[in-house]
């Protein structure tokens, strides 16, 4: 009798042991029954034809309804991977409320379609999604869903997953999630089929701490194509603010009159062209500190100071890293590297420098060894 044929015959003799495990009402002896049907079934999934597998079906959609949940665990485990499982069995445990039962089959199984997959991810939450977007192969429908529906950790899950599609409606709404949210960014731009015109849009539209963030953890060739197109937006920002603001020499009262918003654009074109007095000027207004005393910042050989100003006065960093060129400039340097200070920057916590800068105010004075000191307690 061939093997298959023989699982099938066993199959048949358990149902009768079935009907008396509900009967006796033991969890154990229902636990031990659903193991083997299931063990038989494993033994000749490869060979059962589409009747075999439909008897196979029917005794364990019925029996997951009588089962305890750490053996309905188990069999979701064991089949989720088999290609020729039952499929009523599976799609009744991906649509399982409890997300150790459903998760399973839900990464793994490749009996689900689209619109399985859909009907879970338009109705489940988020750990349903979650599994749904770590399968081997998702499509942009299914993707869309996801992307409509998924917090931060679902996003990320997807854009990290090379085997996702996406629309181009759902790319760029996934790029506009992650302006916000480094996670997700960091996952985006390590994609191949990630276009530079989409690359340039999310480094160029993404929150400051979203480009520092990527920055300091992308890999060496990442590194490299995100500092280009930070440089070429630094470089389209200063030709921008330079048609927007006069550069010939300002009186420090007229500087201090422009609202600081419109200031911290005149302070990055005074930096970018090399004007220390009204960048000086500029940096004072903003940071509440005196001329000379910013003017000391920038000129001196240590970045401490400067840094440190520029963070509590919310400076972006295409501003701070041309204040840092002007500083180099000003004691005979040629320009310096800014992106090896970008990460203390970064790491530098706005409430610490504000901090410092209260002090300084107090003090009205301010010297590298008070800083430094400052920013060690």
């Amino acid at each position: 009798m061939p093997a298959a044929v023989s699982s099938v015959s066993a199959v048949h003799s358990l149902i009768d042991e079935i009907e008396a495990s509900f009967r006796a009402g033991s969890p154990e002896r229902r636990a031990v029954t659903l193991r083997r049907i299931t063990d038989l079934f494993m033994a000749g999934a490869e060979r059962f034809d589409e009747p075999q597998v439909g008897l196979f079906d029917d005794v364990l959609s019925q029996l997951v309804t009588k089962i305890e949940r750490e053996a309905i665990v188990e069999l979701s485990r064991t089949i989720a991977p088999v290609p020729k499982a039952p499929p009523l069995l599976t799609r009744k445990l991906s649509r399982h409320d409890d997300i150790e039962i459903a998760g399973p089959v839900l990464r793994q199984s490749p009996l689900l379609s689209d619109a399985d997959l859909i009907e879970v991810a338009e109705s489940k939450g988020q750990q349903h999604l979650q599994a749904i977007a770590g399968r081997r192969q998702v499509s942009e429908k299914v993707s869309d869903v996801l992307i409509e529906r998924g917090n931060t950790d679902v996003l990320t899950t997807v854009a990290g997953n090379f085997g996702a599609r996406f629309s181009s409606k759902g790319y760029d709404t996934l790029v506009g999630r992650a302006e916000e949210h480094a996670e997700i960014a960091m996952a985006v731009v390590m994609r191949s089929d990630l276009s530079p015109e989409m690359f340039r849009k999310l480094v160029g539209r993404a929150a400051s701490t979203v480009q520092q963030r990527l920055l300091t953890v992308a890999n060496p060739d990442v590194k490299v194509r995100l500092q280009n197109v930070l440089q070429d937006i630094s470089l389209q920002l200063l030709r921008d603010a330079e048609k927007n603001v006069k550069l010939e020499a300002r009186n420090p009262k007229d500087i201090a009159a422009v609202d600081k918003s419109k200031l911290k654009t005149e302070l990055l074109a005074y930096a970018g062209a090399g004007r220390l007095a009204e960048a000086a000027t500029a940096l004072a207004v903003i940071s509440g500190l005196p001329t000379e005393t910013i003017r000391r910042v920038i000129t001196q050989r240590e970045t401490d100071a400067l840094l440190i100003v520029c963070k509590a006065g919310g400076i972006g960093w295409s501003t701070v890293r041309e204040l840092i060129n002007l500083s180099a400039i000003t004691h005979g340097a040629a320009k310096a590297n800014p992106m090896e200070y970008l990460e203390p920057y970064t790491k530098m916590s706005v409430e610490t420098a504000q901090r410092v800068i209260r002090f300084l105010n107090a003090r009205k004075a301010m010297s590298e060894t008070e800083l430094k000191r400052m920013m060690a307690s």
